[in-house]
């Protein structure tokens, strides 16, 4: 019963970071860095953008397998279809038509979307079922590194952007803006969403740490 809640927090989790990454792409003040890929290729490609995730992150699945030198968890396929489907549903379903031209507007949405993006990704990973291959990336980073989340990100993520920015992308100043502040975000949020972690972890853990 335990691991069935932690699993509804889970989803929820990757459906809130889909609908933040689906209000900042409506905003029109840019796309976030790891979703102008997708953006971009889909431009060029007669499929949706979270079809393109979809095998973008299928790919970056087996990456990840190739620099921790374990076998490919395909058990990430879970979350991969599901923030890929969620996106499409709120980009070309219940968000297709949000179209706001005023500035305060924009920026309204763009916000909104940014904090529903670090909450929803730092929900989804204090549980303990699979990740998306992007967010494992950052962490399998963050080890390899020693650098803090929100230092991988802005790294990572600048780099995916000038790729969607070549790609053909909407990339604007919003974008700058998610590079800089998604992994701080994320790394705030993910302090406060440490009881999640305390429901499956191990008590005699904490205590020790504690101690």
């Amino acid at each position: 019963m335990k691991y069935f809640f932690l699993f509804i927090i889970y989803v929820v989790g990757l459906v809130v970071s889909s609908l933040g990454l689906a209000l900042i792409i409506k905003s029109g003040l840019g796309v976030g860095p790891g979703d102008s890929i997708a953006v971009g290729l889909s431009m060029h490609l007669p499929v949706t953008v979270g079809s393109v995730m979809i095998a973008a992150f299928i790919i970056l699945l087996l990456v990840n397998a190739r620099l921790e030198r374990k076998r490919p968890q395909y058990e990430s396929l879970i979350p991969i279809i599901l923030r890929g489907r969620t996106l499409d549903l709120f980009l070309y379903g219940s968000l297709e038509n949000l179209d706001v031209q005023v500035w305060w507007g924009q920026w309204g949405i763009f916000t909104l979307g940014l904090l529903a993006a670090a909450v929803g990704i730092s929900i989804y990973l204090r549980t303990p079922f699979p990740r998306i291959p992007l967010d494992h990336f950052m962490m399998i980073m963050n080890e390899k590194t020693n650098q803090s989340k929100s230092s991988v990100r802005i790294f990572s993520e600048s780099g995916m952007a000038l790729i969607g920015f070549l790609l053909g992308a909407p990339v604007g100043f919003g974008t700058l803006i998610v590079a800089i502040l998604l992994g701080p975000l994320i790394q705030l949020t993910f302090q406060w969403a440490r009881p999640i972690a305390r429901l499956w972890s191990d008590p005699e853990k904490h205590a020790a740490q504690k101690a």
